[in-house]
């Protein structure tokens, strides 16, 4: 059961000037939900946004870790000014996505074998299966959303695709490619995470914010400003033409 401390209940939404807009935007949380709640506890941590850029769950180093993080994430989406914020914002992320075709295409699929070599439980396979207003909100995470000069996204995109172009894989998995590009090609800033690095990665048009959170015990999070009136948008489901991600070895 997740319950909020008194410190967290009574956070204040902060209020920006004119038009500027402050989101903080927390990296690959991974059942880290003790990190999680040390970082939303933080009585500077509050703004207009938060978003979480993906990868809730899987190779949580607590006991029951992953369930406590999506109960979590789901009370702030509900309640969001009861930690600080206007809205909450969750990206998926490819652990997101691989637990989702994992139960459309059952126990004995090789996506089902994937998500599993890369941190799955069963029985919490178990429990998101079971419960259709879990997998429904699951599926209903946006690919990414774009606030201003910057593009939220789990994986990255490929370099010199336009943004109508991209594929879910591309976004949620892509990896090299990206990172090794001088330039990615498109008009933002990508903050994402999905690929570990030791601390925070601030190269050029990219931010990565996944420290490894399951193995370094590091949770990172950023915050960042936008002019509300250069506009807003989600980022709707797209379907990758081959559905079975050829990243074994993905985190």
């Amino acid at each position: 059961m997740v319950t909020k401390t008194t410190t967290t209940a009574q956070k204040s939404v902060s209020s920006t000037v004119s038009d500027h807009m402050k989101i903080v935007a927390i990296g690959d949380v991974h059942g880290c939900v003790k990190q999680l709640v040390d970082i939303i506890e933080r009585p500077e941590i509050t703004g207009d946004e938060l978003i979480l850029l993906g990868d809730l769950f899987d190779r949580s180093p607590f006991f029951n870790g992953d369930s406590l993080t999506l109960a979590l994430v789901r009370l702030m989406q509900e309640k969001p000014q009861e930690f600080g914020f206007n809205t909450v914002t969750v990206l998926r992320g490819n652990h997101e996505d691989a637990i989702i075709r994992s139960i459309e295409q059952g126990p004995e699929s090789s996506i089902y074998d994937l998500w599993q070599y890369n941190g799955g439980d069963a029985e919490f396979y178990e429990t998101i299966r079971d419960s259709k207003p879990t997998l429904e909100w699951l599926k209903s995470l946006p690919l990414y959303v774009i606030r201003g000069d910057y593009m939220f996204v789990h994986g990255g995109v490929r370099p010199d695709v336009p943004l109508e172009e991209q594929t879910e894989q591309d976004l949620l998995w892509i990896r090299e490619e990206f990172h090794d590009a001088e330039d990615h090609g498109l008009p933002y800033t990508v903050v994402h995470g999905h690929t570990p690095v030791p601390e925070i990665d601030v190269a050029h048009k990219r931010i990565n914010l996944d420290t490894g959170s399951f193995f370094s015990g590091n949770l990172s999070f950023m915050e960042f400003e936008y002019v509300e009136s250069m506009g807003s948008e989600a980022g709707k489901i797209r379907q990758a033409d081959d559905r079975d991600c050829e990243c074994a070895h993905a985190v």
